[in-house]
């Protein structure tokens, strides 16, 4: 009889990989995967290089405009580690399970660190918790606060703020930019923090190689005008909002003569703006960050003082395309050896090391299109939760080994054995009339029933024995499932009748 598994929550993602992972759509999909990804790097690389040679070319024939052309592309890149990191803290906020579970009246700081620790290990930075009910913070370096103490400062400082999200600096011995988003429940309780923080040492390296490669120097304005990150400075935490470090950007000589000469462009979408300013000395752009409430400024120096970029490009450019060329090999090596274990997978059962449920359907398409009829057999070993019940389930593991070797080993070349689930298997037989069919499988069932198990619990020896239901049918236009219906009838008769018996289904 087939039987049906309840999945856990936890395992829904490897039920739809399983799903997914017939063997035809599998090998569909890795197929238009090659071809993507194929296409996207040789485009890649066209359009940089591309890219790269008219704006280099224009960078010294044209305007000064121009030259932001080439800083917006890159300048976005270094955005985006500020926006992902916001994007991951609001969705781990809004985490059912980490909003059920930490308001437990009893919870274990263990589960919460995993949490944590594989967020902060899949984004590489750090990742914390701050837990009202509990009164505990715990981070993602397996650091615990309390609270109460005053370390916590900012806890309560934040909360009594009416936003959502939140940029802050704190850890002043090791200064982190942090993205604090609140967590409620769903009567809108507020439960704590949760976020990432970031190393300003990491921003420092960005905006050092991104000023080392093009001479422009990067500004992170707050709402209040307070600079936050730069590129010539990165601001210190020496308390919680920095008050003995904070620089305002209007003290600075080029904003004062950049607001006298920005024309804002407002035609541009509301959550990035763009604007412009050039003097005989800077040429100054803006971008604003609606995520984080930031403006970003970026200072480049004028045309007549970049000549040099022409010395950087040429062999900057024969790098890229070695490396480039390297990183396809690479890749695609990966990618070969991805899809060999991908199909290994999803094609054999873990446990048994037979073709699984997947491949027998995928296996079925191709067998319909090669032989005449088949005969499918279901077999189903008798009693088998008394064999876990009374010896455990590794014992019962082992059991099932040895049974699906020997319902494989006694099989020609062309017939299928499979792992149907559970203590069931599927065997698929070309060409084989039913009685054909019971004569070879009644001799497996033989062999089966003679072996002595001895689990190591006991001194005792027993046997195992399994029941078979057969279906015989033509393989014009009969789904897989019409058989396997008839053949479970007659495993069900099989078992009904006392168990270790091979039936046949008749019409």
């Amino acid at each position: 009889m087939l039987y049906k598994r309840n999945l856990s929550l936890h395992r829904l993602f490897y039920f739809t990989l399983y799903i997914v992972g017939y063997k035809y759509s599998l090998m569909k999909f890795i197929k238009k995967f090659d071809q993507y990804i194929s296409a996207v790097f040789i485009i890649t690389i066209i359009v940089i290089i591309a890219t790269s040679y008219f704006t280099f070319k224009e960078f010294f024939a044209s305007n000064n405009q121009r030259q932001q052309e080439v800083i917006m592309p890159l300048f976005s890149l270094i955005t985006s580690e500020i926006v992902r990191p916001l994007t991951v803290s609001q969705y781990m906020a809004s985490d059912p399970f980490l909003i059920d579970y930490i308001q437990q009246d009893k919870i274990e700081k263990t589960v919460v660190f995993n949490y944590i620790s594989s967020v902060a290990n899949r984004f590489n930075t750090m990742a914390f918790i701050a837990i009202e009910k509990h009164q505990l913070l715990i981070d993602s370096n397996n650091k615990t606060t309390n609270l109460s103490g005053q370390n916590a400062e900012w806890f309560y400082r934040l909360k009594a703020i009416d936003k959502h999200n939140f940029t802050d600096f704190g850890d002043a011995e090791d200064p982190h930019l942090f993205f604090d988003v609140k967590m409620v429940n769903n009567q809108g309780e507020f439960l704590g923090f949760v976020g990432l923080g970031i190393d300003l040492d990491y921003f420092s390296k960005k905006f050092t190689s991104f000023k080392k490669d093009f001479g422009f120097e990067l500004y992170f304005v707050d709402e209040n005008n307070n600079i936050t990150l730069s590129s010539s400075q990165l601001m210190k935490t020496g308390s919680h909002h920095r008050q003995e470090e904070l620089v305002k950007i209007d003290e600075l000589d080029w904003y004062k003569h950049y607001q006298q000469h920005q024309k804002p462009n407002h035609d541009t979408p509301a959550q990035y703006g763009i604007f412009s300013s050039t003097s005989d000395e800077l040429i100054v752009s803006q971008m604003l960050l609606k995520e984080v409430n930031w403006r970003v400024f970026i200072i480049a120096p004028p045309a007549n003082k970049q000549k040099a970029y022409w010395l950087l490009f040429i062999p900057k450019l024969v790098i890229f395309l070695v490396v480039s060329l390297a990183l396809y090999y690479i890749f695609i090596l990966c990618i070969g050896n991805l899809k060999s274990n991908l199909v290994k997978d999803s094609e054999t059962d873990y446990l048994t090391q037979l073709p699984n449920r997947g491949y027998i359907h995928w296996k079925y398409s191709q067998l319909s299109q090669q032989h005449d009829h088949v005969s499918i057999v279901i077999a189903d070993i008798d009693n088998f939760k008394s064999v876990n019940d009374t010896y455990g389930h590794l014992f019962g593991d082992d059991v099932l080994k040895v049974i699906a070797k020997k319902l494989h080993e006694n099989l020609r070349s062309i017939d299928l054995t499979g792992r149907w689930g559970g203590e069931e298997f599927i065997l698929v037989l070309p060409d084989t009339t039913a009685e054909q069919a019971q004569e070879i499988i009644d001799r497996i069932r033989t062999n089966i029933a003679n072996i002595p198990f001895s689990p190591s619990s006991t001194s005792k020896k027993f046997n195992v024995t399994v029941s078979f239901g057969i279906s015989e049918s033509s393989l014009a236009d009969v789904p897989l499932q019409d058989i396997l219906a008839k053949a479970d009838q007659a495993l069900y008769c099989a078992k009904a009748n006392g168990r270790n018996q091979v039936v046949i289904h008749l019409e």
